[in-house]
């Protein structure tokens, strides 16, 4: 509940709920809440219906404005589960001023070397962003127009770090 309030830029109602609103901010924290499941399904069908596209390291999808940037590492993580598991899965959303990477790899590519954060941080800096994170998952915000790039250098990141 807390997380729905926040994630749609409402943290006051869930503050609220904290201190005891058990009436028209539960109420309203219990929208956000059932929205948010929404969206996540929304996200996951249109990475179902739109699919990945297949790089030598690495898989993304590109949601555009269609998934929300605050919520666009959630559904990247749900949909790992039923991707290729063979390589992490990028995804981007637009926001007002970029785009929003989000990233999320597995056990599996850990144990090769792969270091998300890593990879993120550096790709990110080369095309004017910044990024960073944990092996397993990262983030990011870009420019728009460095998405291609981005790509391009995050995938030879990504290829250096496995064995």
């Amino acid at each position: 509940l807390l997380n729905a309030t926040a994630r749609y830029d409402h943290a006051d109602i869930g503050l609220a709920v904290c201190m005891g609103d058990r009436g028209k901010s539960y109420d309203e924290a219990s929208t956000l809440l059932n929205e948010h499941r929404k969206n996540l399904v929304e996200g996951i069908n249109l990475v179902k219906e739109q699919g990945t596209i297949r790089m030598e390291h690495l898989q993304y999808f590109d949601s555009g404005n269609k998934i929300r940037e605050t919520i666009v590492g959630i559904v990247a993580g749900m949909c790992a589960s039923f991707v290729k598991h063979d390589v992490p899965i990028i995804a981007f959303a637009d926001t007002d001023g970029g785009v929003k990477v989000s990233s999320r790899g597995n056990y599996d590519l850990i144990r090769k070397g792969l270091n998300l954060g890593n990879a993120i941080s550096e790709a990110a800096r080369s095309v004017g962003g910044t990024g960073g994170g944990h092996d397993i998952a990262a983030g990011a915000f870009i420019p728009g127009e460095a998405k291609s790039e981005f790509l391009k250098i995050l995938d030879s990141k990504i290829g250096s770090q496995i064995r």
